[in-house]
């Protein structure tokens, strides 16, 4: 009696489809990391910013205290959290890696916004590369959001509050770090008044005052 012939058997690894790489989260953290390198590298040769005169707003912010942190550029981190951000896109966003793109992410825009902060308001200056770097940190955001792998029941209804909370509580860790980390005394490097006094000169600044 002849045997039925039998299916051969498939893995379960087969079936399940691959996860594809997300060319666009890919995309905007090569874009970054494009910036945030172009930033690191200037620093680090002691050049002046491509399309940025001597003394301007670039000038001012590179060569502040703010443009290091723990003793190397402050871009490279950036560069690292795009790299990790690019890594994780071309991986695919499966739940678990999502999760890790999404704090990244968070973390991001957050440090972006509190450095945006220090330029404008602490240092009277503004970088156009750092601001460019600040919009991809949002716009990477809002891509990784849009790419959140879906969920059903009771866990898609509890899920917005519990990210909004997740990415408040890791965005303000990333900035109270970063402010305890330059709350050390520190003094501006010595590029920092030079770079300072072609700026006011350029801008036809007059300081008036008065001793006795």
């Amino acid at each position: 009696m002849a045997k039925p012939d039998r299916k051969p058997e498939q893995p379960q690894a087969a079936e399940r489809a691959a996860p594809s790489p997300d060319w666009l989260v890919t995309a905007l953290a090569g874009a970054g990391l494009a910036v945030s390198g172009y930033l690191t590298w200037l620093k680090l040769a002691g050049a002046g910013a491509a399309f940025c005169a001597a003394g301007t707003g670039c000038d001012i912010v590179q060569s502040s205290r703010y443009a290091l942190l723990l003793g190397v550029p402050t871009a490279l981190w950036g560069a690292l959290l795009y790299a990790a951000l690019g890594a994780l896109g071309l991986a695919g966003l499966q739940p678990g890696r999502w999760t890790y793109a999404f704090q990244l992410a968070a973390a991001g825009v957050g440090f972006s916004a509190y450095m945006t902060y220090l330029s404008l308001f602490e240092l009277g200056a503004a970088c156009v590369y750092c601001l460019a770097s600040a919009a991809i940190a949002v716009a990477l955001l809002v891509a990784v959001l849009w790419r959140q792998p879906p969920v059903a029941g009771r866990k898609a209804r509890a899920r917005a509050p519990r990210l909004v909370a997740v990415g408040v509580s890791t965005a303000a860790v990333v900035i109270v770090a970063g402010a305890f980390i330059f709350a050390f005394p520190s003094s501006a490097p010595p590029g920092y008044q030079e770079a300072l006094a072609r700026h006011l000169s350029g801008t036809g600044a007059i300081m008036y005052g008065a001793y006795w």
